[in-house]
């Protein structure tokens, strides 16, 4: 099976977040990221909504439709893990994490916030799916297993709820916690010149280094999806005061 490096293909990333500890939808840090071997095959979004009619024994016509709200986003989808040529790899640390997403983080429990970690679906530039959500379920199935019993494949079926509300919109350079984006490498870029675009400061590369797990700043590879994670409030961009926006 030819993997997504092979293939010059966009790698999907699963992204752990940790949850806030207030009331907001707006997601604190990157617990992880669980990136995908194999892209999936196929994605399914639905959304509901309610309408009630209020019904009456002597009505002779259908009573209009009152809107009373909108289910979440779901997104379905299967996610398809392998460790077959890997010799001391197996695949049970990536679904150990799935699993993990349907347990209070031990940082919200503290808070006496509990709550499972958020997670955002990225592939490349979609837009549809790239929503922050609660993982509802999982379920993982072992495929293959080395001569010790290891499991070196697994197929694991998770469905993600939208986390909903509204986020208002941060000028990345404001170093707000909602002004993570994420971007595409292009033929050319460097950590240098893509810190200078988001941040205003070339010298931020390591920020973006350290959210994506990046260990050499010259290998950047086109195609290529890096979050650019908000600056921490010791940390503000050039010109910018904490807090503020431009």
């Amino acid at each position: 099976m030819q993997s997504l490096s092979d293939a010059g293909l966009t790698h999907a990333v699963l992204v752990l977040l940790e949850p806030p500890p207030s009331l907001t939808n707006e997601p604190t840090v990157i617990r992880s990221r669980i990136p995908l071997q194999f892209n999936p095959e196929q994605i399914k979004l639905s959304k509901k909504a309610t309408w009630d009619r209020t019904l009456a024994s002597k009505a002779t016509t259908t009573a209009m439709p009152e809107f009373r709200g909108a289910d979440p986003r779901v997104l379905s989808t299967d996610l398809f893990l392998d460790a077959t040529f890997a010799s001391k790899s197996t695949v049970e640390d990536q679904v150990e994490a799935l699993l993990a997403c349907c347990v209070p983080t031990n940082q919200s429990i503290d808070a006496d916030r509990p709550s499972p970690p958020w997670v955002r679906l990225e592939w490349g530039l979609s837009r549809s799916m790239a929503f922050t959500a609660c993982v509802t379920s999982v379920d993982a199935t072992y495929t293959l297993f080395a001569a010790d019993g290891s499991p070196k494949r697994a197929t694991c079926s998770v469905e993600l709820a939208e986390i909903g509300g509204s986020v208002p919109k941060q000028n990345p350079t404001s170093g707000s916690p909602g002004s993570e984006v994420a971007h595409e490498v292009q033929a050319g870029d460097s950590l240098a010149s893509l810190a200078f675009r988001q941040y205003g400061d070339a010298g931020q590369w390591r920020v973006i280094a350290d959210a994506n797990g990046i260990l050499d700043p010259a290998e950047l590879i086109p195609g290529t999806v890096l979050v650019f994670p908000s600056l921490p409030p010791e940390r503000p961009a050039i010109g910018t005061a904490p807090g503020s926006t431009r």
